[in-house]
């Protein structure tokens, strides 16, 4: 598809995004939202491994909370290029740790790590004795590990300069980190889910959940229209690269820095899941328009630009 930007009359450095009726569109929200959840519950009824969940996770970012300021203290600016991470490592002073899934999240005067764990979704959290179960103990003593890697000297600048990889006005903001814990299933607190007083084992559960973190049921995920517009990335020794697209992703007039940034798309959209090959075709010509247009005006930068919002 040719970009419709040549056809229109623009004012000079006002950017804007393809509003080509005709342009490959994804699936509706919607419909998006419906079949995605349908395919979770099944999945989940299948007893499935952890392995099995962080793969179906990894292609639906918008299923992953605390992308926009859901989980904690703030947040509400979203993540770099709306980006979760896959098993990032967190590698400094002490040992080395990988959580499931990270968002880092800004506000205008915080960023917000968000931490997730994940686990076998059939492990419960309480024996029948109501006693928790050392699968729960285990998998809530990780989230303690990720908290004392933070507050190890150091750590938290090797942070900053690996995980904060678009906006360096973000560097000197105060970090605080939130942890979450998705474990188990709703069923386990309701009568008949092997307890004689569920309520009383849902409130003990909540009493072990320290001011910073966050535990949920993995029913209790559900896809998030503010997560949409996401991506899952892999942070290698070169720098973050894009694993998956969220099927929903579109591109923009603010596309471009992310672009340069992440490099080639096509691994990563062959791999993206509910999208038609003409849309994935598509985006691949959008995102290197936008990388080539960030390009000029880096080479350019006594122009000014305007970008107008809009997701392609």
């Amino acid at each position: 598809m040719e970009n419709t930007q040549s056809s229109q009359s623009v004012a000079p450095g006002v950017v804007l995004p393809d509003a080509d009726p005709m342009r490959p569109r994804p699936l509706a929200w919607d419909t998006y939202s419906d079949t995605m959840l349908a395919d979770w519950y099944t999945l989940l009824s299948q007893d499935p491994e952890e392995d099995e969940v962080q793969r179906f996770l990894e292609l639906h970012p918008a299923m992953i909370p605390g992308g926009s300021g859901d989980i904690g203290p703030g947040g509400h600016h979203g993540s770099d290029a709306g980006a979760v991470f896959r098993r990032p490592k967190l590698t400094g002073e002490g040992r080395t740790f990988e959580p499931d899934f990270m968002w880092v999240t800004r506000s205008s005067g915080l960023i917000t790590p968000i931490l997730i764990e994940i686990e076998k979704p059939s492990k419960r959290w309480f024996r029948k004795d109501g006693r928790p179960t050392s699968e729960f103990v285990e998998a809530h003593d990780q989230l303690n590990d990720w908290r004392s890697w933070f507050s190890r000297d150091g750590n938290q600048a090797i942070f900053r300069n690996s995980f904060l990889f678009l906006d360096d006005k973000y560097l000197n903001r105060p970090l605080e980190p939130q942890y979450v814990l998705i474990y188990g299933r709703e069923s386990e607190f309701s009568f008949g889910g092997g307890h004689t007083n569920p309520d009383g084992v849902r409130y003990k559960r909540d009493q072990q959940r320290a001011k910073d973190e966050s535990f949920m049921t993995f029913d209790a995920l559900r896809p998030r229209f503010d997560h949409s517009n996401s991506m899952t990335l892999t942070m290698t020794a070169r720098g973050p690269e894009v694993y998956a697209f969220s099927p929903l992703y579109g591109t923009s007039a603010f596309t471009g820095p992310e672009a340069l940034v992440l490099g080639d798309p096509q691994a990563a959209l062959d791999r993206s899941v509910m999208m038609t090959e003409e849309r994935r075709n598509y985006l691949a010509k959008r995102w290197e328009y936008w990388r080539q247009s960030e390009r000029h005006k880096r080479g350019n930068p006594n122009r000014m630009n305007f970008r107008q919002t809009g997701v392609e």
